[in-house]
């Protein structure tokens, strides 16, 4: 009976599928299609590649239960995996996980072929750009910034995110131009990450163009990378700055503040300065998430792009968030730089930074015990006023200044965070950390 009640509720249940431009992942995607039809699930999976926020569009617009996308994300090319959304249609919750890796290697896998379940009805395929595009032209003024006679250079970085900027703007005095806006497996030679190290050519071609923005999204296009006048790259914190500085002073909206640790002390000062609450949550888009599903969220971000802001999606989306920013420059009629030099004239200038060690698992574990053992009193000569150990280590300096250490969540790696308002004791405080990490 209680069998027979379960495949019940399966199969009212409808999952959407996507998939990005990795290698195999639209056999990745099929193939959870066919396991879905197996356990009598029905599925609807993307007619190509899309960004992760395509699907989730999908799901909260056709009220599917659930998402499934098959991606890596920024991850290098020999990553594959998938992210689950649930029927809001952002990250799955801590709860959510946990249930499915329960489930895992329980029971056989059942799986129906991809053409049966699809003569079946059980597996249907469907475009997923169409409602992804309407959802992102009901909630940017691409009027304001198709009639602004803005450039700009978008790097895709050979993901998901395409020419669809450039496909959104056409039409207008905006001119756009799309740089490795081709599938590549091997994104290039480097991981499809749109920081610092890996925006070369676009810093180049910004300067080169004399172009008004640099964007560039990762390999499922839900995170972004900012290049601003003259080659200067942006930090996230600065970006997430800049979009809360438009919602509120141009948009007139409203709502709390969210940023994870890593994040920049600018949004602090921000916050306060607007009188807005400011909520501080481990790295990781899903604590934002969650907090935008029970509380009033104006906008959250994460330190490695990832940003969300209210009335869009419980999700972050780094084409909605470059066109943001696009739309601040066009209703606002100020320079990134202009817009930039202004908050740090109020809140401060931070110097950022950040260093990825690979380590064995041994040298981790000893490394967070030593550090929960022996907390440092000083870091490169700062006095430590503060320690903050809400996710990983993070020690903050009487200045402000602060050192984070913290385990990736997805690769075998110590990250190591840095910021400071004194610009030569950022690589000071950096090689502190590192040093740290080399002591027995």
């Amino acid at each position: 009976e209680h069998l027979a009640a379960s495949r019940r509720r399966a199969a009212g249940l409808t999952v959407a599928v996507g998939y990005d431009t990795r290698f195999l992942s639209d056999f990745f995607a099929r193939a959870a299609c066919e396991v879905l039809a197996g356990n009598r699930i029905r599925s609807v999976l993307s007619a190509g590649p899309v960004p992760t926020c395509a699907v989730s569009r999908y799901v909260v617009a056709k009220r599917s239960s659930a998402g499934i996308m098959v991606t890596a994300s920024h991850n290098p090319a020999i990553y594959n995996g998938i992210k689950v959304k649930e029927s809001y249609g952002g990250s799955a919750g801590s709860e959510t996980v946990a249930s499915i890796e329960r489930r895992l290697g329980r029971s056989p896998v059942k799986r129906v072929a991809f053409d049966e379940a699809l003569t079946a009805g059980t597996i249907r395929q469907a475009p997923m750009l169409p409602l992804f595009l309407q959802g992102i032209r009901s909630f940017i003024d691409l009027a304001a910034i198709r009639q602004t006679p803005l450039r700009v250079v978008v790097d895709s970085m050979h993901g998901a995110g395409g020419r669809l900027i450039e496909g959104l703007l056409n039409g207008g005095r905006c001119r756009v131009e799309t740089l490795h806006a081709n599938p590549d497996p091997l994104f290039g030679g480097h991981a499809p990450e749109p920081i610092a190290t890996h925006l070369s050519e676009l810093a180049a071609r910004v300067t080169r163009t004399r172009a008004d923005l640099g964007i560039a999204n990762d390999g499922d296009a839900d995170r972004l990378g900012v290049i601003g006048p003259g080659g200067v790259w942006l930090n996230p914190g600065q970006v997430m700055c800049v979009l809360l500085l438009h919602l509120v002073k141009t948009r007139g909206a409203s709502g709390a503040v969210v940023k994870t640790v890593s994040n920049t002390m600018m949004i602090n000062r921000l916050s306060d300065a607007l009188g807005l609450r400011l909520i501080e949550v481990p790295v990781g888009f899903k604590h934002v998430a969650k907090l935008m599903l029970t509380d009033d969220i104006l906008i959250g971000g994460e330190e490695s792009g990832g940003i969300g802001v209210k009335g869009y999606l419980p999700e972050r989306d780094g084409i909605v968030n470059g066109l943001l920013l696009l739309e601040a420059l066009a209703v606002r009629r100020q320079s990134l730089a202009l817009i930039l030099r202004d908050l740090e004239r109020q809140f401060g200038r931070w110097w950022y930074g950040r260093r990825d060690l690979h380590l064995t698992m041994s040298q981790v574990d000893h490394l967070f015990r030593r550090l929960h053992r022996q907390t440092p009193t000083t870091m490169a000569g700062i006095p430590v006023a503060a320690v903050n150990t809400l996710d990983g280590i993070k020690l903050i300096g009487r200045d402000e200044s602060w050192l984070l250490f913290r385990r990736s969540g997805t690769e075998p790696i110590v990250r190591i965070y840095a910021e400071t308002p004194q610009r030569r004791r950022l690589p000071r405080l950096l090689a502190f950390g590192v040093g740290l990490t080399r002591r027995r």
